[in-house]
């Protein structure tokens, strides 16, 4: 096989959180200590390899880089200080620009030098939005109504039309990575280790790795196994059933409205609704509080963020410190704050979800695929 080494490459992942990767001096300590790489062809020792070498098109073919969690355990003991789980996470940034449609909004994520342009985008389509007749309303009565300011309506249909850009960019890149690592539409199987060691093959279908994908991902299992940063476990854990509570949530609430014929939204606080939701925010809150509190008080062990991270956790904060605010203001009757809040909490949830393909949050697309893959290979058996 003819290697074609690629220098701007290294530079990039260098730029995009793989900053010490020219530290590595291949020991191999890394692959051992990992708690999550099989005996077989461990990583992520060939990775820092492949990256050092500047081997462009074996890495973005290779989906061991997101059965690393990043939990740090071997850029703690690595002797080098070269940070394999920053390098890797360099990498899958790199892969979301890769295979990101269309290519340039992937590239807006590649550099804080852009994310002037990431921010214009939402408030300009907000400014278009309210440009719609019957969207801007003139809110009358007392209290803070924010259906009696921006038509519900119209943001539940801007909401599916958003929704559908994002699965189909979503599905778009996922066959790119589907047919780049090799993945076929025929027999998966998966790997079980009987009580001697012996490992049997059984057949299963796409569907049926899907799900068991799935179930890896909702219990974070292979979370657990990482050993030096135990915190991410249950801060990941937290911030990710958080958010889904407060997703349904927000189904609850439409369901209200589409269903029950509920005309006004201001629910009490007793409402079940209204509970899922405060108890989503305290969950997601505390959660990525604690991750970032971690990365900055202890950086040598728990990994410095790069600016991907950075920009998921910030705009990820905001929306749901907006979100509370909102719902503070909202019983103080504080109009003339609240309205321009709901505003600013827009673009915010536009950012998070329109952008969702290109940043942090495609993870759970490209790891579902990678325990796929890994359970068709033989490489990832549960213990």
């Amino acid at each position: 096989m003819k290697l074609n080494p690629d220098i701007n490459f290294v530079k990039d992942l260098m730029k995009m959180g793989g900053s010490s990767l020219k530290k590595c001096f291949q020991c191999a300590t890394c692959s051992v200590v990992c708690p999550l790489s099989p005996d077989d062809n461990p990583y992520p020792r060939k990775e820092m390899i492949w990256a050092q070498w500047g081997l462009k098109d074996k890495l973005l073919k290779d989906p061991d880089i997101w059965l690393c969690h990043q939990c740090n355990d071997c850029s703690i003991n690595c002797p080098r200080g070269a940070k394999p789980g920053e390098a890797l996470n360099a990498i899958r940034n790199y892969i979301f620009y890769e295979y990101s449609t269309p290519k340039f909004m992937g590239k807006l994520f590649t550099s804080p030098v852009y994310l002037p342009i990431l921010i214009a985008i939402p408030i300009i389509l907000l400014y278009a939005f309210l440009q719609i007749p019957g969207v801007l309303l003139q809110p009358e009565g007392e209290g803070v109504v924010y259906g009696n300011f921006i038509n519900h309506l119209a943001i539940e249909v801007a909401g599916m039309l958003l929704g559908a850009y994002v699965i189909v960019v979503a599905l778009i890149s996922f066959y790119k990575y589907w047919k780049a690592i090799g993945m076929s539409s025929g027999m998966v199987y998966e790997v079980e280790r009987g009580l001697e060691g012996k490992t049997t093959m059984k057949a299963g279908g796409f569907w049926y790795e899907f799900w068991n994908a799935l179930r890896l991902i909702l219990k974070h299992s292979r979370f657990a196994e990482c050993s030096e940063n135990k915190y991410r476990y249950y801060a990941h854990l937290g911030a990710f059933y958080g958010f889904i509570l407060l997703g349904i949530s927000t189904l609850g609430a439409v369901a209200y409205m589409y269903l029950l014929g509920v005309k006004e939204l201001a629910l009490p606080v007793y409402d079940p609704v209204k509970i899922i939701g405060n108890i989503g925010f305290l969950l997601i809150f505390g959660g990525m509080t604690w991750i970032v509190y971690t990365r900055l008080a202890n950086s040598d062990r728990a990994g410095k963020p790069s600016y991907q991270d950075w920009f998921f956790i910030t705009d990820l904060y905001l929306v749901i410190i907006t979100g509370i605010l909102m719902e503070i203001l909202r019983f103080a009757n504080a109009a003339e704050i609240a309205y321009p809040l709901y505003m600013v909490h827009l673009v915010l949830v536009f950012m998070l979800l329109a952008y969702a393909p290109y940043s942090k949050f495609a993870h759970l697309m490209y790891r579902g695929l990678a325990y796929m893959h890994a359970r068709k290979t033989g490489r990832l058996v549960e213990k």
